[in-house]
């Protein structure tokens, strides 16, 4: 497996597999961002792209959000159980300690220049709806409940918007390590209470069916059922149910059914595209046992390293890359250039998303995340938070 294509401390060989699905999701999103500003059917390329195949390429911010839910909470339960053993003999202050460590420093950093934007009044970055402003903005995401505060106030500033995900991954990561110490002992039962909970998102979905379309997808249970497949996942890797025989089944039928989940919405009424989504994710926990047990080799391949080293750098190319989006989309219309050129914003996008996420990983995620680790652990030497 080859590193990618810049030197960076994080940029190392883990699993190529997994990585290449987290760095197609994020390469989704930054690609949603921008069509939601520039569409990518009023370009030249709709004159030889049908402008469903284009949707399908540009419309999948929603889904790519999801299947980082399930990994999030694959790699979480997959970390717990090869540090300590299992999922009821996490430690909390070295969990707590870690997640810290890995979240805050860049949050903290974003936060403040959003502050500093909003105060400057710079065009896309001013919060200027009657019923929000910047405090509670503020407190909603260092709370872990913009979510919440958008379902109740409408959307946020583009930078701000993006925080709504992570206020559900960060409640996961309050409440998970407490419910793990009440888990029953029997790995087989806690598959069965992930599984049920993963299963319950159309319930919960429906549950809301009354509630704006906001508030239904950027609700607590949704979130946290696709969180709870991703942890199924994790548990159902570590036992001995899947033999070598099912790897290739697994990995096969989770990337059709992934695929299917994605196009099908195009062709259903809301209400179906919502049950779609549980679907999405739990061809995406398929796909990560298989990855686990090594199907997928083929994205160890140097061709595939640019797209590993975006899920590498996921977290900090979500948090920063509406700087490049918004940047970019105001200089190309500002400048006056025709609408039908505009595709080549895309792959800009993407290049300058990589850049600022890599540049934020090198400079600021990575060096901040070990040095609190290496304080944590001479402040607290017992919990093992090593870096």
């Amino acid at each position: 497996m080859t590193s990618a294509p810049l030197s960076s401390p994080k940029l190392h060989p883990r699993n190529a597999g997994i990585d290449s699905l987290r760095g197609l999701a994020i390469v989704l999103v930054i690609l949603n961002h921008v069509a939601i500003r520039l569409p990518l059917t009023k370009t030249s390329l709709a004159d030889f792209l049908p402008d469903g195949v284009l949707r399908f390429i540009t419309h999948q911010g929603y889904h790519s959000v999801f299947a980082f839910f399930v990994m999030s909470g694959f790699l979480i339960a997959s970390g717990i159980i090869r540090r300590w053993g299992s999922l009821g003999q996490n430690q909390l202050p070295s969990f707590y300690a870690r997640r810290f460590a890995r979240i805050v420093p860049c949050l903290v950093v974003l936060l403040s220049v959003l502050v500093v934007l909003d105060a400057m009044g710079a065009e896309g970055f001013v919060i200027n709806r009657a019923d929000q402003t910047l405090a509670a903005a503020l407190c909603s995401a260092l709370g872990m409940y913009l979510n919440k505060y958008e379902c109740l106030t409408g959307y946020l500033p583009a930078n701000w918007d993006v925080l709504w995900s992570l206020s559900i991954e960060e409640m996961f990561y309050l409440v998970f390590p407490i419910i793990c110490l009440s888990l029953p002992r029997s790995e087989k039962r806690q598959i069965v209470l992930f599984g049920v909970a993963a299963c319950a998102l159309p319930f919960a979905m429906h549950a809301m069916a009354g509630e704006p379309s906001i508030c239904r997808h950027k609700a607590y249970l949704p979130g946290a059922s696709a969180l709870s497949a991703g942890v199924a996942a994790a548990l159902l890797a570590r036992s001995g149910w899947i033999t070598r025989l099912w790897v290739p089944v697994l990995g096969w039928s989770g990337a059709a059914v992934l695929l299917l989940t994605c196009v099908l919405p195009f062709f259903v009424p809301p209400s179906v595209s919502d049950d779609l989504t549980l679907g999405l994710i739990l061809s995406v926990a398929a796909l990560l046992i298989a990855f686990s047990k090594g199907w997928g080799r083929l994205f160890q391949h140097t061709a595939f390293a640019w797209l590993r080293s975006f899920g590498l750098m996921s977290y900090e190319v979500y948090l920063t890359h509406m700087f490049f989006v918004l940047c970019l989309v105001q200089a190309y219309q500002g400048a006056g250039f025709s609408e039908r050129a505009a595709w080549i914003c895309f792959p800009v996008a993407l290049g300058g998303a990589w850049l600022l996420g890599y540049g934020t990983d090198r400079f600021l995620s990575y060096p901040a995340e070990r040095g609190m680790k290496r304080l944590f652990q001479r402040l607290y030497p017992a919990t093992g938070s090593t870096p």
